[in-house]
């Protein structure tokens, strides 16, 4: 995601490449709340990211997102005594074994025709044991699933970030937005590479999750933007502040070499 590039991202909705579906996707982008004007046509609210990999198994840590009340509601409707939501799930999957633990007998039932239980008879017996089994009146087996005991909701490709309400540069982007890209797409220490970095917001999302950061830009504006910004980060036990290469490409090319090779972590050009 590039900041200088236009455009501010809110709320994405992505539709598949067919032929590298796995490897990139088209996200569109809600921006901003709707707005009145005077031309034909539909409001632009939207905006563009694009997803891609080099490979078919990039870094991909699956984000999480907190379930809402009505998420609580939907998908946890039931409450046990105590007052906690939770669902129940089949304990038995598609498909049939014939010699496997799992087509064995559990308190005297068999899985039904065409599938299987979906763990051991001793995991079962444990899930009974420890009241993690709900019983229908008709004698139905099926597994409790708390929901505050779960992570939370997998991230779809529906985003929702608002815009920065006082814009510190033009095409800033949402810092929220920008935290979940990073911790999803690289690890601690991974290099995050912005070549437009606009208000630096990508390097401070970089910075404070761990990863070290090469940011590019041309215009004086975002230079100082972003030095402003890096500027704010305070470091603690878990972030350290940042310590950068500020390199002008008025130097020359082995000047810039051997600011490269002065085993700083992070560069900013």
């Amino acid at each position: 995601m590039r900041e200088g590039a236009g455009g501010k991202p809110a709320r994405a909705e992505a539709a598949g490449d067919a032929a590298a579906k796995k490897r990139a996707c088209k996200l569109f982008l809600i921006k901003c709340n709707p707005k009145n004007f005077d031309r034909i046509g539909y409001g632009n609210i939207k905006d563009l990211i694009l997803f891609y990999s080099k490979t078919t198994t990039p870094i991909w840590n699956e984000p999480r997102e907190k379930y809402t009340e009505k998420d609580f509601e939907k998908l946890f409707p039931k409450k046990d005594k105590q007052g906690r939501r939770y669902a129940t799930v089949p304990i038995h999957a598609p498909g049939e074994t014939e010699n496997g633990k799992s087509s064995q007998p559990f308190k005297g039932i068999l899985p039904p025709k065409g599938r299987h239980w979906r763990v051991n008879i001793e995991t079962l017996e444990q899930w009974d044991k420890e009241g993690l089994i709900e019983w229908s009146s008709t004698g139905n087996p099926r597994k409790i699933i708390f929901a505050d005991e779960r992570e939370g909701k997998r991230v779809q490709d529906i985003w929702e970030y608002k815009d920065p309400q006082y814009p510190t540069y033009p095409t800033e982007k949402n810092a929220d937005m920008l935290d979940l890209i990073v911790r999803t797409s690289s690890n601690e220490n991974s290099i995050v590479l912005d070549c437009f970095c606009g208000s630096g917001t990508t390097l401070k999302s970089a910075q404070i999750n761990n990863r070290k950061w090469i940011g590019i830009d041309q215009s004086e504006h975002a230079i100082k933007a972003t030095i402003d910004k890096l500027g704010t980060i305070e470091g603690n036990l878990f972030v350290a502040k940042p310590d950068y290469q500020f390199i002008e490409l008025t130097d020359t090319f082995s000047n810039c070499q051997q600011k490269l090779n002065t085993n700083k972590q992070e560069v900013l050009i």
